[in-house]
């Protein structure tokens, strides 16, 4: 009856050892109830009879003669399954057959506990080890906002020791502020949520952390558990900050270059007037010079208070302009430039060509820079000659400047209109970059066409002004502005 105590053991061994030892326990188990069936077959050991298992009284056993066999009968004696031969043996390898079945289960599963439970370990310890590597701190909350787990680095954070009595939900409280109200705000309604967090240390230096908050649920989607991620973002935050001082730096130098780029045009226009006017005595030139002198005196004052954004009209100067009118202006600033004393301009102005809404100094500005690269493209080349154009072609007026001289390479015409991108000596690289700004704020497009050593092809588009075209043009200006 008490057989079941082997199997007891064989279910043991196999939760807490090894399959080799399991297995081992079963021989041992089958041998010593194999040898207890077969000591009482065999009346080595007595056996003890229980009521509650079948027996009869027999006249088996009964020995000597005949004669004898009324007094054995008197004396019937109790027989067992036990000292049926055959009862025994099928027992004893039943036994065997339900201690190794029973082993081989009780092994196969906890074989596969044991691999899922290494698993899960690896996977835990892998998932630490990429935090560490990543340096975030990973907390997990329950429903009631308590800590069910946290990595090292988050202990670490939070100066938390294995004897704290603190729940380190109240750390965390006192080190990050007002942390429970997004956590509880995703454990509702299981949306992520990212917030930032300032934390001044022992040693008083302020320390910057990004906390992610993302929604554990189960089977039925109810959110159980929320998971925080918390991130050292000091070092980017340090970083971010030098870069957009570098920016602003960098903006600053563009603009201070970008106006002092064009404030050197209009000077060297009213040096070079000034040169010719010591010796003239034509009261006609000197009074047209005088007016083109104040002009340009005038253009450096609103270049120096008024220009923005490299070279972006300022919204108070939007006005029609008369582009021939400006070009003419232009010309006459340009054929008493030192390059064009051995080169002949040549205008082909369009007759009504209708006005364009922008900024005339800023216009003026596009097209002296454009005059003055082309003619220093053409220098001490006789015969060098400089056309500049005005029509209107599909809706919108096309002003040409066409120089013969050296041309630019396919390389450069696609870098030309790229800040400090130059290909002279002594350029800034800022001229046709803030051309190009200035166009695209007045709605325009310029292009380039050139081939080496056959001259170069500036074209402008601008728009043509229309009553419908400058409401809308100074309603978009004044929101950009």
């Amino acid at each position: 009856p008490l057989a079941f105590v082997f199997l007891f053991h064989v279910i043991l061994g196999g939760i807490l050892l090894d399959k080799r030892k399991c297995y081992g326990i079963v021989a041992l188990a089958f041998i010593l109830y194999a040898s207890l069936a077969l000591c009482e077959l065999s009346d080595v050991v007595p056996h003890y009879t229980l009521q509650i298992f079948p027996h009869s009284q027999t006249e088996q056993h009964l020995h000597g003669e005949a004669s004898h066999r009324e007094t054995a009968a008197e004396e019937a004696e109790d027989i067992h399954a036990s000292h049926y031969a055959p009862f025994v043996w099928s027992m004893v390898f039943l036994s065997l057959f339900i201690l190794l079945l029973t082993a081989y289960f009780i092994v196969n599963i906890m074989d596969r506990l044991r691999a899922e439970e290494k698993s899960t370990r690896e996977e835990r310890q892998r998932l630490e080890h990429v935090l560490q590597a990543t340096g975030a701190g990973l907390l997990i909350l329950d429903e009631s906002l308590q800590p069910v787990w946290y990595n090292e680095l988050v202990k670490n954070w939070l100066e938390i020791d294995s004897n704290h009595s603190s729940q380190p939900i109240n750390l965390l409280n006192d080190w990050i502020e007002e942390t429970d109200e997004p956590v509880a705000a995703t454990l509702a309604d299981g949306i992520i949520r990212s917030i930032e967090r300032e934390h001044i240390d022992k040693s008083g230096q302020k320390q910057f952390f990004q906390i992610t908050m993302a929604p554990l649920a189960d089977a039925q989607g109810h959110v159980y558990q929320v998971v925080e991620l918390i991130q050292d973002i000091s070092e980017k935050k340090i970083i971010e900050a030098e870069m957009l001082h570098a920016a602003k730096m960098v903006t600053l130098g563009t603009m201070s270059a970008g106006i002092a780029h064009e404030v050197g045009n209009p000077l060297a226009s009213i040096s070079t007037r000034l040169q010719l006017l010591e010796g003239e005595r034509d009261e006609s030139f000197i009074a047209q010079s005088i007016g083109l002198l104040q002009k340009e005196i005038s253009r450096i004052d609103r270049i120096v208070r008024g220009i923005s954004q490299f070279g972006r009209p300022s919204g108070d100067g939007w006005a029609p302009c008369q582009v021939n009118q400006i070009l003419s202006e232009t010309v006459e600033m340009l054929k008493y430039h030192k390059y064009a004393k051995q080169s002949r301009i040549e205008t082909d102005f369009a007759v009504n060509l209708p006005d364009t809404l922008g900024t005339r100094d800023q216009l003026k500005q596009v097209f002296l820079n454009l005059g003055l690269n082309a003619l220093e493209a053409m220098p001490n080349a006789s015969g060098s000659v400089l056309t500049i154009r005005s029509q209107v072609e599909k809706g919108s007026i096309k002003v040409e400047f066409v120089d013969s001289g050296k041309g630019i390479s396919k390389e450069d015409v696609e870098k030309i209109f790229q800040p400090f991108y130059t290909t002279k000596e002594k350029g800034s690289g800022l001229g046709l970059f803030i051309v190009n700004h200035i166009v695209q704020a007045h709605s325009g497009k310029i292009t380039v066409s050139s081939q080496s050593g056959k001259g170069t092809i500036f074209t402008i588009f601008l728009p043509i002004h229309s009553a419908k075209r400058s409401f809308n043009k100074g309603k978009s200006q004044k929101a950009d502005l």
